[in-house]
C-alpha cells in the first residue's frame, strides 16, 4: 500500500473530509498522479535553467525532483490525514519476516523510576512494555569491556514512521552498523501521538534505556535521534539528568533535531513568522496542520466533526480564534449546553486549556530551544523574523564576551535559572544549512555550548532536513559520506574516553 490503512480516521483527523475512505484513496491517487506528471516538467525546466537559478547551485536534477516531489506529496497528510510506515506498538512482527534485526520487548519502566515528567498527572498514559528492533539480527559476542550500544529514536513528527527495519529512517542505524560503529543498536517502537499523548514517548524511551542499562551494564550508550527523534533524545537526556537515578549516556547524536515545538503557537496569531528556507527544504510550514498534530501530541484533542479543511485559513493566521469557536460549537453539539452562562463558562474553560497548552509547549522537555525557554535560562536567541533577543547586547555594552558561560557572569547578570543544559553528555549535532530548522538548531547549539556541553556541530552545505534518512541515490553521495566520516570520528573519540 502507498499509505497505512486504518479502519477509521484517527480522532484528530475526523474533521477532514478526505480522511475517510474512499475519498482518501481518491485524493491520494490524484495527488500522486499529478505530482508524477510534474516530474518531467521539473527536469526540463531546471535542466534549461543555469545552475545559479536553481534552489541551490550545487543541486543536481535528482535532488531538485526529490525535494519538490516530497514537499508536494506531504500535502496528503494535511488534507487527508495520511500516515506512512507506522505500526501498532503493541504488536510484534511475524516470525521469519525480519532480515536484519531481531525483535525484543523491554519491560515497563520500573516503579522506582516513575518520577518527574514521566508521571502523567491526568492519568491518560500507562506504563507499557516497549518493542525494540535490535541490530544485528544475531546477538553479538562482546569482546570489548565497554561495547558501544546505540538507542535510536526514529523521526516522523511523532505521527509517522516506525522502528521497523523497513522504515525509511532505518537507513540511519543500518549505515551505522554497516560501518562497524556500534556493537548493537536498539530502535525504539515508542507510541506515536495517535496511540498515546505526551509523556508516552519519554516513558517508552526511558523503559528501553533502563532495559539496556540492566542487560548491558558495562556498555557505553549513545542516544541517537533524527528530527522528532532528536527532540525525544533531548527530553530523555533531560529526564535522566533531572532524576539522577540512572547512569547518564555517554553521548547524544542529534540529526536535524526538532527542538522548538512552540513555533506553531505564537502568542498572537499575527505574530506568526514562517521558518526559513521554504524553497530549499521539503518540510512544509503550514501552521494549522502543525498546530493540530502538536496539540494532539500534548493531549489537547478538541476538534469539531463538521469542519473541513476548506474552511481553514491557509496561512493559519486565525488559528487561535477558530480554536475557541470550534471548541464552543463542539461542546454545544455534544453536551447540549443551554444555560445563560454557557458562553462565559466555555470561554473560561478553553482559556484554561490554552493556558495549559502554552505552559507545556514552552517547557524544557517539549521545546528546549523555544525563545521563551532560552530567555528564561539567560540565553541569547535568534528570532524567526531576523531579530535577536537575550542578554548578549548588555554583555557587549559591559565589555564582556557575549559567549561568556553563564556560570562565569557577574552575580547581578546571572538569570534566576542557571544550567538549561548543564551536565548533558557529549553531543554531536548534524544540520543542513538549507533546511527549515536552522534557526532553532542554531539556538540549541549555542545554548548547549554556553552551558558547558562538549558539542560538535556539522553544518552540511546545501543539505535539506534529515539528509541521512534520504534513500540512497537521491542525494549527493560525496556530501553524505563526509557526514558519516565525521560521525565515525566523533564516535571513535567516545570509544577512547
Amino acid at each position: 500500500m502507498i499509505y497505512d490503512r486504518t479502519p477509521h480516521p484517527y480522532a484528530h483527523f475526523e474533521h477532514l473530509p478526505f480522511a475517510k475512505e474512499p475519498l482518501k484513496a481518491v485524493y491520494v491517487f490524484q495527488r500522486l498522479f499529478t505530482t508524477l506528471l510534474l516530474v518531467p516538467y521539473w527536469v526540463a525546466y531546471y535542466g534549461l535553467l543555469p545552475r545559479t537559478r536553481r534552489p541551490r547551485a550545487s543541486w543536481g536534477l535528482k535532488q531538485i525532483v526529490y525535494v519538490n516531489f516530497t514537499r508536494r506529496i506531504y500535502k496528503v497528510v494535511e488534507v487527508a490525514g495520511v500516515t506512512f510506515n507506522t505500526r501498532d506498538p503493541e504488536s510484534e512482527p511475524a516470525p521469519g519476516t525480519l532480515k536484519e534485526t531481531r525483535f525484543e520487548w523491554a519491560p515497563p519502566l520500573d516503579e522506582s523510576l516513575r518520577d518527574g515528567v514521566v508521571v502523567d498527572v491526568y492519568g491518560r498514559v500507562s506504563f507499557n512494555r516497549v518493542g525494540t528492533f535490535v541490530w544485528p539480527q544475531v546477538p553479538p559476542i562482546f569482546h570489548d569491556q565497554a561495547p558501544l550500544i546505540g538507542i535510536f529514536m526514529h523521526g516522523g513528527g511523532y505521527c509517522q514512521m516506525s522502528a521497523h527495519e523497513s522504515a525509511r529512517t532505518s537507513h540511519i542505524p543500518r549505515r551505522l552498523m554497516r560501518d562497524g560503529r556500534f556493537s548493537e543498536i536498539y530502535s525504539v517502537e515508542y507510541r506515536l501521538l495517535q496511540h498515546a499523548p505526551f509523556p508516552a514517548v519519554i516513558i517508552d524511551g526511558a523503559a528501553v534505556y533502563a532495559h539496556v542499562l540492566k542487560t548491558r551494564p558495562n556498555a557505553k550508550i549513545i542516544l541517537i535521534g533524527d528530527s522528532s527523534g532528536g527532540n525525544l533524545v533531548l527530553a530523555l537526556a533531560r529526564w535522566i539528568r533531572d532524576q539522577n537515578k540512572l547512569a547518564p549516556p555517554s553521548g547524544l547524536l542529534l540529526l536535524s533535531p526538532s527542538c522548538d515545538t512552540s513555533h506553531a503557537f505564537p502568542d498572537v496569531p499575527s505574530a506568526y513568522v514562517a521558518r526559513p528556507h521554504a524553497s530549499t527544504d521539503y518540510l512544509t510550514d503550514t501552521p494549522e496542520p502543525r498546530a493540530l498534530l502538536q496539540r494532539t501530541f500534548l493531549g489537547f484533542k478538541y476538534r469539531p466533526r463538521n469542519v473541513g479543511w476548506h474552511n481553514l485559513n491557509r496561512d493559519g493566521s486565525d488559528q487561535m480564534e477558530r480554536y475557541l469557536r470550534f471548541f464552543t460549537r463542539f461542546r454545544r453539539n455534544h453536551k447540549q449546553l443551554e444555560s445563560e452562562d454557557t458562553d462565559s463558562e466555555l470561554k473560561a474553560e478553553v482559556e484554561e486549556e490554552q493556558r495549559r497548552l502554552h505552559e507545556i509547549i514552552h517547557s524544557e522537555y517539549v521545546s528546549p530551544a523555544s525563545p521563551k525557554v532560552l530567555r528564561r535560562w539567560g540565553h541569547d536567541v535568534d528570532l524567526y523574523d531576523g531579530g535577536k533577543d537575550g542578554p548578549g547586547l548588555t554583555l557587549q555594552q559591559l565589555g564582556l564576551d557575549p559567549g561568556t558561560p553563564i556560570s562565569e557572569l557577574p552575580p547581578m547578570l546571572q538569570p534566576e535559572n542557571v544550567g538549561l543544559f548543564a551536565a548533558f553528555p557529549k553531543t554531536m549535532v548534524v544540520i543542513g544549512d538549507a533546511e527549515r530548522l536552522t534557526i532553532e538548531v542554531g539556538n540549541l547549539v549555542r545554548a548547549m555550548e554556553r552551558d558547558g556541553v562538549d558539542v560538535k556541530t556539522k553544518w552540511v552545505k546545501d543539505a535539506v532536513h534529515d539528509v541521512l534518512m534520504i534513500p540512497p541515490g537521491w542525494w549527493d553521495d560525496e556530501t553524505r559520506e563526509a557526514v558519516w566520516t565525521d560521525i565515525g570520528q566523533w564516535l571513535d573519540g567516545i570509544k577512547q574516553d
